[in-house]
C-alpha cells in the first residue's frame, strides 16, 4: 500500500474529552444537594479546578488528599494520569490511566482519553483497543469523537476499511463535526481516489473553513488531478458554523 507521509492528518494526535469541565459543570449543577459532600470528592473537585487552570502542583496536592480518602476513586485517578501526562511524567499517567478504569471499567471517557494517551506514545494497538471497548457504550455522548479517534486509529494501523467505516459512523453520529470528513479526505487520497477525497474536504471546508491543513490538503488533491478545485461548501447542504 502507498503510503504518502505528508498527508497533514498523518499522526495528528487523537482528541481527549474534557475531564475538568464535564466534572466541574457536574458539580455546579448539583451544589444545591451537596453542602455535606464527601471529603474525598471535595478534593477530587478542586484538584480538577486547579488542573483547569494550569496549576499541576496544586492540583497534584488536591487529587493526593482525595486519594488519600478514596484510593480508588475513578475520577481522582484519571485526573491524576492527566497531570502526570502533562508533567510529562509517561510511567506514572499510564499507571494511573489503567487504575481509573480498573476502578470504574465502564468510563468510556477515561478510555478515550487513555487511548489518546497511547496514541501519543505509539502504542497504536493498545490505543485503537481501548476505543473499541469504549465504542460499544451506546449511552456515552461523544460517540462521534470517539469513533473519529477510532478511524484515526485504525488507518495508523492499516485497517482501511476498518477506519472508513468507524469515520462514516462518526459523521453518522455527528453530520456537523467536521473531523470526520478531513480525516476521510486524507484516508482516500492515500489510497488513491482524489475525486473522494475533494467530496469530503468540500464538506469540511464548508463547515470549518479553510484551515492551513485543509489547504495542504487540497494542494495534494489538485497535484494528483487536473481541473480540480476544492469549493467550500460544495455538494453539502450544510451550512457553515
Amino acid at each position: 500500500m502507498t503510503r504518502f507521509p505528508h498527508l497533514p492528518s498523518r499522526r495528528l494526535p487523537l482528541v481527549a474529552m474534557a475531564v475538568v469541565s464535564l466534572w466541574l459543570s457536574g458539580c455546579a449543577s448539583q451544589s444545591g444537594q451537596q453542602a455535606d459532600a464527601d471529603p474525598a470528592e471535595a478534593f477530587t473537585e478542586l484538584g480538577m479546578a486547579y488542573l483547569e487552570r494550569g496549576n499541576l502542583p496544586r492540583a497534584m496536592a488536591a487529587l493526593n488528599r482525595a486519594l488519600e480518602r478514596d484510593p480508588e476513586d475513578p475520577e481522582a485517578l484519571q485526573a491524576m494520569a492527566i497531570v502526570y501526562q502533562r508533567q510529562g511524567e509517561r510511567e506514572q499517567a499510564d499507571e494511573m490511566f489503567r487504575q481509573a478504569i480498573a476502578a470504574d471499567p465502564g468510563s468510556s471517557r477515561a478510555r478515550n482519553n487513555y487511548a489518546a494517551f497511547l496514541y501519543e506514545h505509539g502504542q497504536t494497538r493498545r490505543a485503537c483497543e481501548q476505543l473499541e471497548i469504549a465504542s460499544r457504550d451506546t449511552r456515552y455522548a461523544n460517540r462521534a469523537q470517539l469513533f473519529a479517534n477510532l478511524g484515526q486509529c485504525r488507518w495508523e494501523l492499516g485497517e482501511i476499511e476498518q477506519a472508513r467505516h468507524s469515520l462514516e459512523r462518526a459523521r453518522s453520529l455527528d453530520p456537523r463535526n467536521p473531523r470526520s470528513y478531513f480525516t476521510l479526505a486524507a484516508l482516500e487520497l492515500e489510497q488513491g481516489d482524489p475525486e473522494r477525497a475533494r467530496q469530503q474536504l468540500e464538506i469540511f471546508v464548508g463547515l470549518a473553513g479553510m484551515t492551513p491543513d485543509a489547504r495542504a490538503l487540497a494542494q495534494q488533491i489538485a497535484d494528483r488531478t487536473t481541473n480540480m478545485t476544492v469549493t467550500p461548501g460544495a455538494d453539502t447542504q450544510r451550512d457553515a458554523p
